[in-house]
This record gives structure tokens, sequence and C-alpha cells, in this order.
């Protein structure tokens, strides 16, 4: 008798074949755990990670601020409809984010545009 389970073949999965639901990270898993709703932090554009990283359904490395908020905003709306109790928000302009998701749609402090819901996971 084998006391090891046989291994399964592992598939990787193409990034170009993601959905997203926001444009922006964190640079760590959990950072959203250390803040107060009084913090911001930085954020990244997924986008922006890599050379040659271009995501379905993201806006281009190139895309001007209009174009990233409009894109964001429509990714924002889907993420709104199943929210978690974990999520914040976050400008995917000023590249912040924020755990308080009553701050919802209200204006960035940076840009004023609508803050946009932000998954921190």
């Amino acid at each position: 008798m084998w006391p090891f389970k046989k291994q399964e073949k592992v598939e990787y999965l193409d990034p170009r074949e993601l959905n997203f639901t926001q444009v922006d990270l964190t640079e760590r898993f959990g950072d959203n755990l250390s803040l107060s709703k009084e913090d911001w932090i930085e954020t990244f554009p997924i986008n922006g990670m890599g050379p040659g990283v271009n995501l379905s359904g993201l806006p281009t490395v190139d895309a001007g601020d209009d174009d990233i908020h409009r894109i964001a905003s429509k990714l924002s709306e889907i993420r709104e409809g199943f929210q978690l109790q974990t999520d914040g928000v976050y400008c995917p302009v000023c590249h912040i984010a924020n755990i308080d998701y009553d701050n919802l749609r209200t204006p960035c402090p940076k840009c004023s545009r609508p803050l946009l819901a932000f998954d921190w996971n």
C-alpha cells in the first residue's frame, strides 16, 4: 500500500483570462488590517506590474485619467453587487485606498472623482 496520494496535474491559468473588479492592488494581502478609517494607503495599477502586461478589461498603461476612472467605475459596479464585509474604497487615478466602505461614491480627497469599491484580498 502506497501511503502518498497521487499528485494531480497542476494547470496554470493565463493571466489574460482573469476577470477583475478593480484596476489597482495594494503591495501585500492584509494591508488593510492595520488601517483605521482615517488612513489611506498607496495602491498600484495592475497593468503596471510588469513589462508588456496588458490584461483584458483593464485600462492600458498609457490610458488617460478619465478613461481609467470610467473603466474602473464599471468594474466597481460589478463589485458593488456582491459587497463583502472587508471591502473598502479606492481612487484608481490617485492610487489610494481606504477601509471605510461608507465612502463609496463620495469624492476622492485628492481629485474629487467618486471613490470606487475596493477588494483588499
